[in-house]
């Protein structure tokens, strides 16, 4: 680790005093460091190709731009930059791991106020990202269909469960795909990884982590049913759960969209998570997988709308 200290003090022209290593998968390595007894988080991408690591970088500055205004945000930025050698250092966001306060708040009322009212502001926040990026007359990414068919695809040829629970999944992702793009809707700036573990909560506050997979042109309700799958997906009182989404849908006011636009994004979200559960060699995952099949992780119904 020594040396690695040193050559990300090199590449960054910071004096990193530590390395940690959070978490490392095919695409980077996530290290907590300091500077000055100053805590950082330190991105190493792999490979030569510094295009990611310049989207995070851009999407770290926007949200930047957003969070040092708002009292109720907390504030995270691209700190450096230096793209020839796939390495950014990021502002630290302080606090703990939403995922982890909303377990804690089972059993606790007072800390079931605090993430209601924090999923306001989420909802807020969403309104106004929505607001300030949407742009009509543009198309969704590309990305975004490919991936409802490559997902598609997979469940269908999973063995012994693709021809019984998802039979017909390639054809319908193709009339989904259509649909949206025939309804015209705009699209707009999504985090692309909206979910409990990647927002960090400090006492009245919160604020988001990991932009890695943010895309300019896709559209609010691609986050909005990340964050519900994933509070679905929790074992929480279902109580809580209501009141937790209720004050989310407020955050986000009067947004309203085609019902098109919430089926594409419900199914988006249902497959590319059923996939990645079966998918995964966890047994546990695989436990959720089915839980989600008998519940929450069934096909679209217009009463399933978020919002």
């Amino acid at each position: 680790m020594e040396n690695l200290i040193l050559e990300y003090s090199r590449d960054l022209d910071m004096e990193l005093s530590s390395l940690h290593l959070i978490q490392e998968n095919k695409y980077c390595g996530i290290y907590r460091s300091e500077v000055h007894g100053q805590p950082f988080i330190i991105k190493k991408y792999k490979g030569e190709d510094s295009s990611l690591i310049e989207k995070e970088a851009k999407a770290l500055d926007f949200y930047h731009e957003i969070a040092r205004e708002d009292p109720d945000l907390i504030d995270s930025r691209a700190i450096k930059l230096n793209a020839d050698r796939n390495i950014l250092c990021i502002g630290f966001v302080e606090g703990e791991c939403f995922s982890d306060l909303l377990y804690q708040a089972k059993r606790d009322v007072q800390k079931q106020e605090q993430c209601v009212k924090i999923m306001a502001i989420l909802g807020r926040l969403m309104n106004g990202l929505y607001g300030m990026t949407h742009t009509p007359g543009e198309e969704t990414s590309p990305f975004i269909f490919e991936y409802l068919e490559y997902s598609s695809g997979w469940l269908e040829d999973t063995a012994f469960l693709g021809s019984l629970l998802f039979k017909g999944m390639r054809s319908g992702a193709k009339i989904l795909a259509e649909s949206l793009r025939e309804s015209h809707i705009a699209p707009s700036f999504i985090h692309g990884d909206f979910v409990f573990r990647n927002m960090h909560v400090q006492e009245k506050r919160i604020g988001l982590i990991d932009f890695a997979n943010t895309i300019q042109r896709s559209h609010v309700l691609n986050d909005v049913y990340n964050l519900r799958l994933a509070l679905h997906n929790m074992i929480l009182p279902g109580n809580f759960k209501m009141e937790l989404w209720s004050s989310f849908a407020r955050g986000l006011n009067s947004l309203s969209f085609p019902e098109t636009a919430h089926r594409f994004y419900y199914e988006y979200h249902r497959r590319r998570w059923l996939m990645l559960k079966i998918k995964s060699r966890n047994p546990k995952d695989k436990m959720q997988a089915v839980r989600g099949l008998l519940g929450f992780a069934r096909a679209f119904r217009p009463e399933f709308i978020a919002l």
